[in-house]
């Protein structure tokens, strides 16, 4: 029951990313990228996304910062 809640909740993270107009495209292309790398499991989506926007260099981290 606890993983489903967690599941949630990391469900709730990633719309609100993905909807919010202040989202950079390349950032909701790279979450959608994971999502469809990781079906049926957000939170690895969620993660390999977070990484990916750590790296020097990569796309979802430019304009963050």
């Amino acid at each position: 029951m606890q993983e489903e809640g967690l599941r949630r909740q990391i469900m709730g993270v990633i719309s609100h990313v993905l909807s919010d107009e202040g989202t950079e495209m390349d950032v909701r292309m790279a979450l959608l990228r994971h999502l469809g790398e990781n079906p049926g499991s957000p939170e690895r989506a969620l993660l390999a996304h977070l990484r990916d926007c750590k790296r020097p260099g990569t796309g979802a981290d430019q304009g963050s910062r």
